[in-house]
Protein backbone atom coordinates (compact mmCIF):
# COMPACT_ATOMS: atom_id res chain seq x y z
CA UNK A 1 0.00 0.00 0.00
CA UNK A 2 0.79 3.70 -0.67
CA UNK A 3 0.97 5.68 2.66
CA UNK A 4 2.16 8.65 1.61
CA UNK A 5 3.67 10.36 -1.48
CA UNK A 6 6.26 13.39 -0.91
CA UNK A 7 7.27 15.39 -4.09
CA UNK A 8 6.53 18.30 -5.81
CA UNK A 9 2.65 19.27 -6.47
CA UNK A 10 3.02 19.49 -10.78
CA UNK A 11 -0.99 20.13 -11.21
CA UNK A 12 -4.29 21.17 -8.97
CA UNK A 13 -7.59 20.74 -9.75
CA UNK A 14 -11.00 20.67 -8.25
CA UNK A 15 -11.12 16.46 -7.51
CA UNK A 16 -7.77 15.73 -8.54
CA UNK A 17 -4.11 16.70 -7.86
CA UNK A 18 -0.81 15.59 -9.88
CA UNK A 19 2.14 14.66 -7.38
CA UNK A 20 5.64 14.05 -9.03
CA UNK A 21 7.35 11.58 -7.18
CA UNK A 22 11.07 10.54 -8.08
CA UNK A 23 10.11 11.37 -12.15
CA UNK A 24 6.78 9.51 -11.78
CA UNK A 25 3.59 11.69 -11.56
CA UNK A 26 0.83 10.11 -9.56
CA UNK A 27 -2.83 11.31 -10.11
CA UNK A 28 -4.65 11.23 -6.82
CA UNK A 29 -8.33 12.15 -6.26
CA UNK A 30 -8.63 14.86 -3.50
CA UNK A 31 -11.61 16.28 -1.58
CA UNK A 32 -12.75 20.63 -2.17
CA UNK A 33 -12.24 20.75 1.02
CA UNK A 34 -8.65 20.19 1.40
CA UNK A 35 -7.83 21.57 -2.02
CA UNK A 36 -7.96 25.35 -0.72
CA UNK A 37 -5.16 24.44 1.75
CA UNK A 38 -3.01 22.67 -1.07
CA UNK A 39 0.60 25.28 -1.67
CA UNK A 40 0.29 26.21 -4.84
CA UNK A 41 1.98 24.33 -8.19
CA UNK A 42 6.11 23.77 -7.69
CA UNK A 43 5.74 23.33 -4.54
CA UNK A 44 6.75 20.54 -2.25
CA UNK A 45 3.69 18.41 -0.58
CA UNK A 46 2.99 15.31 1.35
CA UNK A 47 -0.22 13.65 0.86
CA UNK A 48 -1.59 10.79 2.67
CA UNK A 49 -3.14 8.57 0.42
CA UNK A 50 -5.48 5.30 -0.03
CA UNK A 51 -4.85 2.99 -3.29
CA UNK A 52 -8.16 1.63 -3.75
CA UNK A 53 -7.77 -1.62 -5.89
CA UNK A 54 -11.02 -2.97 -8.13
CA UNK A 55 -11.47 -5.64 -10.81
CA UNK A 56 -10.57 -3.42 -13.22
CA UNK A 57 -9.24 -0.28 -11.53
CA UNK A 58 -6.91 1.22 -9.44
CA UNK A 59 -7.37 4.59 -7.80
CA UNK A 60 -5.48 6.68 -5.35
CA UNK A 61 -6.77 8.79 -3.12
CA UNK A 62 -5.39 11.82 -0.92
CA UNK A 63 -5.81 13.95 2.21
CA UNK A 64 -3.63 16.40 3.55
CA UNK A 65 -4.14 15.17 7.22
CA UNK A 66 -4.20 12.03 8.64
CA UNK A 67 -7.55 12.15 10.50
CA UNK A 68 -8.86 13.00 6.99
CA UNK A 69 -7.76 9.35 5.67
CA UNK A 70 -8.73 7.73 8.49
CA UNK A 71 -12.15 9.03 8.63
CA UNK A 72 -12.33 8.20 4.97
CA UNK A 73 -11.25 4.52 5.70
CA UNK A 74 -13.88 4.33 8.59
CA UNK A 75 -16.59 5.75 6.19
CA UNK A 76 -15.82 2.96 3.08
CA UNK A 77 -15.60 0.11 5.29
CA UNK A 78 -19.37 0.95 5.81
CA UNK A 79 -22.07 -1.36 3.06
CA UNK A 80 -22.87 0.81 0.07
CA UNK A 81 -20.18 3.59 0.52
CA UNK A 82 -17.45 3.82 -1.74
CA UNK A 83 -14.60 5.90 -2.31
CA UNK A 84 -16.42 8.57 -4.50
CA UNK A 85 -18.90 8.78 -1.86
CA UNK A 86 -16.40 9.05 0.94
CA UNK A 87 -14.40 11.50 -0.50
CA UNK A 88 -17.81 13.73 -1.69
CA UNK A 89 -19.22 13.46 2.28
CA UNK A 90 -14.87 14.93 2.87
CA UNK A 91 -15.50 17.37 0.69
CA UNK A 92 -18.54 18.73 2.72
CA UNK A 93 -18.05 17.97 6.04
CA UNK A 94 -15.34 17.94 8.17
CA UNK A 95 -14.29 14.81 10.17
CA UNK A 96 -15.04 17.09 13.07
CA UNK A 97 -18.28 18.62 12.05
CA UNK A 98 -19.67 15.26 10.87
CA UNK A 99 -18.68 13.86 14.30
CA UNK A 100 -20.91 16.70 16.15
CA UNK A 101 -23.59 16.15 13.65
CA UNK A 102 -23.69 12.72 14.66
CA UNK A 103 -23.84 13.09 18.51
CA UNK A 104 -26.55 15.30 17.58
CA UNK A 105 -28.18 13.41 15.68
CA UNK A 106 -28.76 16.02 12.74
CA UNK A 107 -30.02 14.54 9.76
CA UNK A 108 -30.09 17.86 7.94
CA UNK A 109 -26.15 18.32 8.26
CA UNK A 110 -25.94 14.64 6.80
CA UNK A 111 -28.73 15.52 4.37
CA UNK A 112 -27.40 18.92 2.96
CA UNK A 113 -24.14 16.03 1.54
CA UNK A 114 -24.81 15.83 -2.68
CA UNK A 115 -25.81 12.24 -2.65
CA UNK A 116 -26.69 11.05 0.82
CA UNK A 117 -30.43 11.18 1.70
CA UNK A 118 -32.80 10.61 4.73
CA UNK A 119 -32.20 6.94 4.68
CA UNK A 120 -28.88 6.86 4.11
CA UNK A 121 -28.26 9.62 6.51
CA UNK A 122 -30.29 7.24 9.32
CA UNK A 123 -28.33 4.64 8.58
CA UNK A 124 -25.24 6.31 8.80
CA UNK A 125 -26.30 7.51 12.18
CA UNK A 126 -26.93 4.11 13.37
CA UNK A 127 -23.71 2.23 11.74
CA UNK A 128 -21.03 5.25 13.00
CA UNK A 129 -22.61 5.99 16.14
CA UNK A 130 -20.31 3.51 18.10
CA UNK A 131 -17.85 3.24 15.69
CA UNK A 132 -16.69 6.68 16.36
CA UNK A 133 -16.93 6.67 20.15
CA UNK A 134 -20.12 9.01 19.90
CA UNK A 135 -23.67 7.86 21.87
CA UNK A 136 -26.31 9.17 23.93
CA UNK A 137 -25.44 10.34 27.13
CA UNK A 138 -26.34 7.85 29.80
CA UNK A 139 -29.74 8.81 30.43
CA UNK A 140 -29.02 9.67 34.79
CA UNK A 141 -29.85 12.60 37.41
CA UNK A 142 -27.15 15.24 37.43
CA UNK A 143 -26.48 13.80 41.03
CA UNK A 144 -25.94 10.29 39.97
CA UNK A 145 -23.94 11.19 36.47
CA UNK A 146 -19.92 10.66 38.69
CA UNK A 147 -20.75 7.37 40.18
CA UNK A 148 -22.44 6.43 36.50
CA UNK A 149 -19.74 7.21 34.56
CA UNK A 150 -17.39 6.03 36.89
CA UNK A 151 -19.01 2.55 37.13
CA UNK A 152 -19.32 2.76 33.53
CA UNK A 153 -15.55 2.91 33.05
CA UNK A 154 -14.53 0.28 35.88
CA UNK A 155 -17.27 -2.24 33.55
CA UNK A 156 -15.05 -1.02 30.28
CA UNK A 157 -12.05 -2.34 31.92
CA UNK A 158 -13.32 -5.39 32.93
CA UNK A 159 -13.80 -6.16 29.62
CA UNK A 160 -17.66 -5.35 28.46
CA UNK A 161 -17.97 -3.13 25.27
CA UNK A 162 -19.21 0.37 26.21
CA UNK A 163 -22.74 -0.36 25.06
CA UNK A 164 -23.16 -3.43 27.01
CA UNK A 165 -21.53 -1.26 30.17
CA UNK A 166 -23.88 1.73 29.42
CA UNK A 167 -26.88 -0.39 29.33
CA UNK A 168 -26.44 -1.89 32.77
CA UNK A 169 -25.08 0.84 34.66
CA UNK A 170 -28.54 2.88 33.46
CA UNK A 171 -30.44 -0.56 34.75
CA UNK A 172 -28.95 -0.67 37.69
CA UNK A 173 -29.68 2.62 38.56
CA UNK A 174 -33.17 2.38 37.44
CA UNK A 175 -33.63 -0.58 39.83
CA UNK A 176 -31.61 1.23 42.82
CA UNK A 177 -33.77 2.50 45.63
CA UNK A 178 -31.25 4.43 47.68
CA UNK A 179 -27.81 5.81 47.25
CA UNK A 180 -25.54 3.35 46.22
CA UNK A 181 -21.66 3.76 46.32
CA UNK A 182 -19.82 2.89 43.51
CA UNK A 183 -18.84 -0.55 44.56
CA UNK A 184 -22.76 -1.19 45.28
CA UNK A 185 -22.77 0.41 41.78
CA UNK A 186 -21.13 -1.79 39.99
CA UNK A 187 -21.78 -5.28 41.65
CA UNK A 188 -25.64 -4.47 40.62
CA UNK A 189 -24.59 -3.48 36.98
CA UNK A 190 -23.20 -6.92 36.39
CA UNK A 191 -26.59 -8.33 37.28
CA UNK A 192 -27.63 -6.75 34.21
CA UNK A 193 -24.91 -7.91 31.76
Amino acid sequence: MISYLKGILQHKSPGYILVEVGGIGYKVNFSLSSYEALPPEGEEVKIHTYLHLRENKVSLYGFLREEEREFFLLLISLPNIGPKSALRVLSKISPLEFKKAIKRGELTTLTSIPGIGKKTAQRLMLELREKIGVEKEMEVGPDKEGIAKDALSALISLGYTRKEAKKAVEEALRVSRKEADLAELIKESLRHI
